[in-house]
């Protein structure tokens, strides 16, 4: 549950309720239409109103959201590495080898399973903004309400969060700082491997080596867009597989993908104001270099 209130000032004086939360608050119409079939969900100087009411300067307006449950979501006593959290967002370490979300192969052993049994909600929604495959460790941005997950939602769409990545790679990417413009699809309809293809989605990743030694190299990868899969498909499109990386690489197999997402640089739904979360990268890939 949330709760918002908002002193009216002159800008708003005058204008519906119904305009306030849409347009001051940012919630989304689907919200909203929820929030009015909702009892004392919405109040005036704490007295229930309408969409249409409106406002004066000095009133109070205070709105509570419920979020929906989610009755998949399985509570699993599981320790998180907890990078930062606050009523709004958690930022989550992410180990390798688990999932973030449930699967009919993984139903209690997820980060959404953890992080409900964290939050102590049983049947509580789990809104992961940003999304790491089983096998990437690193930051992952959950957050803890319909009305942030809405509003980060949107940063995502209009490009306002950004995640750089660490590999360790075989060989040496020529150039050593570079940008990697390849489409990528599903390689066949019923797998999940993906490949570059000319009619697949856009997908845009740069990279900058930071280390090289004994035929390995550290990179930087900075994601442009977020496709399936993309930072494995394009290092191992210009002939840099990831370590370990059995999907896409033949060199090794040992399940364990040396990928991880370092560092998140948000805007906080709440504050506004620009945050960065930094996730410590793994031993073993320190030690392979």
């Amino acid at each position: 549950m949330k709760k918002i209130t908002v002193e009216i000032d002159d800008t708003l004086n005058g204008k519906r309720i119904g305009y306030v939360l849409e347009k001051h608050l940012g919630l989304s119409s689907t919200l909203i239409k929820r929030l009015k079939r909702i009892e004392n969900a919405i109040m005036l100087n704490e007295k229930q109103v309408t969409l249409v009411d409106t406002v004066n300067t000095g009133d109070v307006l205070a709105v509570t959201i419920h979020d929906r449950e989610s009755k998949n979501i399985i509570p699993s006593d599981i320790p998180l590495d907890i990078l930062y959290e606050d009523e709004d967002i958690v930022i989550i370490n992410k180990p390798r080898c688990m999932p973030t979300h449930p699967s009919r192969r993984h139903t209690t052993n997820t980060l959404a399973n953890a992080v409900v049994h964290h939050l102590n909600c049983i049947g509580a929604a789990f809104h992961a903004i940003t999304r790491l495959d089983k096998d990437t460790s690193g930051v992952v941005l959950v957050a803890k309400n319909t009305h942030a997950a809405k509003l980060l939602t949107d940063d995502i769409s209009s490009g306002r969060i950004h995640k750089e990545y660490v590999a360790v790679v075989n060989g040496v990417p020529n150039p050593k700082t570079g940008t990697i413009s390849a489409s990528i699809k599903r390689a066949e309809p019923s797998e999940v491997r993906r490949c570059v293809c000319d009619d697949g989605k856009e997908a845009i990743t740069n990279y900058a080596v930071e280390m090289v030694k004994d035929g390995l190299s550290m990179v930087k990868l900075f994601p442009v867009t977020g496709r399936t899969h993309q930072l494995r498909v394009h290092m191992n499109y210009i002939g840099t597989p990831i370590y370990g990386d059995a999907l896409y690489s033949e060199i090794q197999e040992d399940g364990k993908t040396r990928l991880h997402c370092r560092r998140i640089t948000f805007f906080h739904p709440m504050s506004r104001k620009k945050v960065s979360f930094e996730a410590p990268i793994p031993e073993d890939m320190i030690k392979l270099m």
